[in-house]
C-alpha cells in the first residue's frame, strides 16, 4: 500500500519488472557498504575540497541531454569531469542508470516508487516531498557546516528563509542542497520605449490609468514617426509563451494581474494558513475584465496568443511596452546595438495603494537530495563545493565548451548562484559607476560575472553614468557586442529591483497531491483556455463564475483539502 501511495505522489502511473530494473541498489545492499573517513590530520577548513584517503563509489542516475557532444575517448560515465573528481577528491561515479533528459523524471518516479534509489540524485520539489513524506532521504545540516565551501554556504544562505523553509523538514533539519533562484530576477516589469515617450511628450505610465493612456498613445499617435498605422501598444504572450506562470513569464500579462493582486496559478496562504488558488478569487475577475478592455480597446496586441516570436515584434521596433524580468536587454539586444531603440524598466502598474505587487518564483526548483542508506553523504557537498569552485576556471581555459559542456557531463550538475545576483550585481555597478566604490573593494569570489561586468561597464558607458539613453553607451564597441546586453539588463532592467519597493507574494505549495494526479492536467488546460476566451473577447467575463464552479466541481476542491491537510501535518 505504502509503495503505491508513493508512485501516485511522483506520478508513476505505472510498474513493471522491466522498468525498474538497473534503478539502483536496494536498501539492504546500501547498508553493506562502509564509510570512507577523511585523511588524518586534515584541517576542518580543508575538508570541502580534501581528497579521500581510499575510493570513494558513489552510486547515481544519469540525466543524458540526447543532444550533447561528447569528445572522442570519452562518454558520459568516463570524461573530464568525473576524472577530475576521481584525480582530485578521490570519488568514484558510478551510474546504475542512465536516461535521456526528457526521461529522467519518470525513471526517477519509477525508483522512488520501488524503494531503489541512487545514493544521491537531483530530484524536482514533488519527487522531494515524496522522498521527504516516506522518510527515504537523511538530514544533511550535520555535514552542512564541516563539508560545504564557502561560496557554496553563501549560495544556500543567499536564499534566505524562504529557501531554507523549502529543503527543511518538520523538525527543522536541513533535508536537501538546493540551487537558489534568482529570486528578484524573475519578478516581471514594465519595459518601454523611452524614444517613444519623448517623441509624444509623454512622462513614465506607473498607475493603471496612465499605462491605458500611454498604451492609447502609442497606437494612435504614430510614436515611430513613419506616418503607418501600424504600432502595437503593449505586447502580449504569443502563442508558445503563458498569459501566466509562477516566477519569470517572458511576455506575459503577469504584472497586469499583480496590480489587482491576482494571481493565477499560485496556490496562496491566508493569515490564518489556509490555502487557496488564486485563479478562482474575485481579484483574479476583476482583473481579467480590465484586461479584456485592453484588448477589446486594441491596446494590446491583436495577435496576442497567435503570433509565433514575440521577439521578433519587439525587434522590428513596433513595440511599445512589453513586460518580462531583468533580462530585457537580451531580449532586444539587436535593436540597442542598431542605436535603433531606447527601452527602460519600471514597476508598472502599481495597485491602488500605490504599491508594487508580484509574484514570487519558487525559492528553488532543484533539491540535491541523499538517500538514507548512503553511507558518506558529506560526498554531496565535496560534489558541488568542487564544481562552484571551478565551473567558472574550466570556462575560461577552455576546458568547459560546445563540445563537452560541464551542464552535460558533471555529475549532479545543476545551477548554483546567489539568489540575489541581480541586485548585489546591479548595486554594485552603480555605485561603480558613480565612483562610491572601486573594483578592490569587491570580493568576486562569490561571483561569476561581477568582475568581467565592472571591467566592460566604464568602456562601454558613457557619461553621465546615471544617463542610459542611446548615445550614452559606446555602441561601436566590439566589446559592445558580447557585454552590452548584459550592462543595459543589469544597469536598466535590474535598477527597479534595487531602487524601488515591491510587495513579493510566494507560491505557497508547489507538490502533487493524489487528485492532482488524475485531475490537475484537465483543470489547467480548463483554465488556460478560459482566461484566453475571456481576454480576447470570445467570452463574457460571467464565463469566470462558470469556470470557478467546474474548476471546483471537477478535482479543484478536493485538491484544496489534500493540499491543506498535507501541510496542516
Amino acid at each position: 500500500m505504502k509503495q503505491k501511495q508513493i508512485i501516485a505522489l511522483v506520478s508513476a502511473t505505472a510498474l513493471v519488472a522491466t522498468a525498474l530494473a538497473g534503478c539502483g541498489k536496494t536498501s539492504e545492499e546500501n547498508t553493506q557498504k562502509t564509510a570512507v573517513g577523511e585523511a588524518e590530520g586534515t584541517a576542518k577548513e580543508d575538508l570541502p575540497l580534501s581528497k579521500y584517503p581510499e575510493t570513494v563509489t558513489i552510486h547515481l542516475g544519469g540525466s543524458l541531454n540526447p543532444n550533447a557532444k561528447i569528445l572522442d575517448g570519452m562518454s558520459y560515465e568516463d570524461n573530464t569531469y568525473t576524472r577530475f573528481l576521481k584525480d582530485d577528491l578521490n570519488i568514484e561515479v558510478v551510474y546504475d542508470w542512465i536516461a535521456s533528459s526528457s526521461d529522467y523524471g519518470e525513471k526517477m518516479n519509477l525508483c522512488i516508487g520501488s524503494g531503489t534509489i541512487p545514493d544521491m540524485m537531483n530530484v524536482d520539489a514533488t519527487q522531494y516531498r515524496a522522498l521527504l513524506k516516506y522518510d527515504m532521504i537523511q538530514p544533511l545540516d550535520q555535514y552542512f557546516d564541516d563539508y560545504a565551501s564557502d561560496k557554496l554556504k553563501g549560495y544556500v544562505e543567499s536564499g534566505g528563509e524562504e529557501l531554507k523553509k523549502c529543503i527543511s523538514n518538520d523538525k527543522g533539519e536541513m533535508m536537501a542542497i538546493p540551487a537558489p533562484s534568482m529570486m528578484v530576477g524573475e519578478i516581471n516589469e514594465m519595459w518601454i520605449r523611452q524614444d517613444w515617450l519623448d517623441n509624444l511628450g509623454l512622462e513614465v505610465p506607473r498607475t493603471w490609468d496612465e499605462l491605458v493612456t500611454v498604451a492609447e498613445a502609442f497606437v494612435t499617435q504614430d510614436p515611430d514617426g513613419n506616418g503607418e498605422d501600424d504600432t502595437i501598444g503593449i505586447l502580449g504572450p504569443g502563442n508558445s509563451n503563458h498569459i501566466n506562470a509562477i516566477g519569470a513569464n517572458q511576455f506575459g500579462l503577469d504584472p497586469l494581474f499583480c496590480s489587482f493582486q491576482s494571481y493565477p496559478q499560485y496556490w496562496l496562504q491566508d493569515e490564518d494558513g489556509t490555502v487557496k488558488y488564486g485563479s478562482i478569487q474575485p481579484e483574479t475577475r476583476v482583473a481579467l475584465e480590465k484586461i479584456q478592455k485592453l484588448y477589446t480597446d486594441k491596446l494590446i496586441d491583436p495577435e496576442m496568443l497567435v503570433r509565433n516570436d514575440c521577439q521578433e515584434a519587439v525587434l522590428s521596433g513596433k513595440v511599445g511596452i512589453f513586460f518580462e524580468p531583468w533580462y530585457g536587454g537580451y531580449t532586444m539586444s539587436e535593436a540597442i546595438l542598431a542605436g535603433e531603440a531606447d527601452w527602460r524598466a519600471y514597476f508598472t502598474p502599481l495597485s491602488e495603494d500605490g504599491k508594487y505587487y508580484t509574484h514570487m518564483p519558487n525559492p528553488t526548483n532543484n533539491y540535491l537530495v541523499v538517500s538514507k542508506s548512503c553511507k558518506n553523504p558529506e560526498a554531496a557537498f565535496k560534489i558541488i563545493s568542487y564544481l562552484v569552485a571551478n565551473e567558472q576556471q574550466w570556462t575560461d581555459d577552455g576546458i568547459t565548451t560546445s563540445e563537452m559542456g560541464c551542464i552535460d557531463c558533471y555529475p549532479l550538475w545543476s545551477g548554483y548562484d546567489n539568489a540575489d545576483e541581480i541586485e548585489v550585481s546591479t548595486e554594485t555597478l552603480e555605485k561603480y559607476l558613480a565612483g562610491e566604490i572601486t573594483m578592490d573593494d569587491v570580493d568576486f569570489s562569490q561571483h561569476k560575472l561581477l568582475k568581467s561586468d565592472m571591467e566592460a561597464v566604464k568602456k562601454l558607458k558613457k557619461e553621465p553614468y546615471d544617463d542610459f539613453s542611446l548615445d550614452k553607451w559606446n555602441l561601436d564597441s566590439d566589446l559592445a557586442k558580447t557585454n552590452l546586453p548584459r550592462l543595459v539588463s543589469l544597469l536598466v532592467g535590474g535598477a527597479p529591483y534595487v531602487n524601488d519597493k515591491y510587495i513579493p507574494v510566494y507560491n505557497a505549495y508547489s507538490g502533487q497531491t493524489e487528485t492532482m494526479e488524475t485531475k490537475w492536467a484537465n483543470l489547467k488546460k480548463m483554465e488556460e483556455e478560459t482566461f484566453a476566451k475571456i481576454i480576447t473577447g470570445k467570452a463574457d467575463i460571467s464565463e469566470f463564475d462558470t469556470f470557478v464552479k467546474n474548476w471546483k466541481s471537477q478535482g479543484g476542491d478536493q485538491i484544496l483539502k489534500e493540499i491543506n491537510d498535507e501541510l496542516s501535518k
